[in-house]
C-alpha cells in the first residue's frame, strides 16, 4: 500500500507533456527582447530577480505541446532566453492576448513545437508585462 502511495505522488507530480524540464536552481536569469510591430527590438532587458524568473520557468515546464502542430504567423509579444549557471541557454516566443490565451514557440532546433500555456502562467505574464509597461498584448493570433 505505501509503495502504492508513493508511486502515484511521484507520477503526480510528473509534469505531463511539459515543454521543458528546467529546474529554478538552474536557471540564473532571463534575458528578454521585446517586439513592437513585425520587428524585434535592440534593445533588450535582462533579470535576475528568482520571483520574475519562476513566472518564466513556471510557464515553460507547465506548458502543452499542441496536438495539431502549426507555426504562429503573428510577431510574437517578446522574445526570452532562459539562462542556465552553465551560460546554456533556451530561446522562445511568446504570445499573450487580450482575452487570456498564451503561447510559446521553442526556437531550439531539436523542439521547433508551439505549445499552449496554462491559464495561471498566462495571469502570471500578463501581470508581469504590464508593470513593464511598455508591451502591447497580442490582439489576436494567426495560425499558418
Amino acid at each position: 500500500m505505501r509503495k502504492t502511495i508513493l508511486v502515484l505522488i511521484i507520477i503526480l507530480s510528473l509534469p505531463l507533456n511539459a515543454c521543458s524540464t528546467n529546474e529554478l536552481e538552474k536557471v540564473e536569469s532571463v534575458k528578454i527582447s521585446y517586439w513592437i510591430g513585425d520587428e524585434k527590438q535592440s534593445e533588450e532587458a535582462s533579470f535576475s530577480d528568482k520571483n520574475i524568473i519562476k513566472v518564466f520557468v513556471n510557464a515553460t515546464n507547465r506548458a502543452v505541446e499542441l496536438d495539431n502542430q502549426k507555426v504562429i504567423k503573428t510577431p510574437p509579444v517578446l522574445t526570452y532566453d532562459l539562462i542556465t549557471d552553465e551560460n546554456t541557454y533556451q530561446t522562445f516566443h511568446l504570445w499573450v492576448t487580450e482575452t487570456g490565451e498564451g503561447f510559446i514557440q521553442s526556437l531550439l532546433l531539436e523542439d521547433r513545437f508551439t505549445y499552449r500555456l496554462e491559464e495561471g502562467a498566462v495571469t502570471d505574464l500578463t501581470t508581469f508585462l504590464n508593470n513593464e509597461g511598455n508591451v502591447d498584448l497580442s490582439t489576436h493570433i494567426e495560425f499558418e
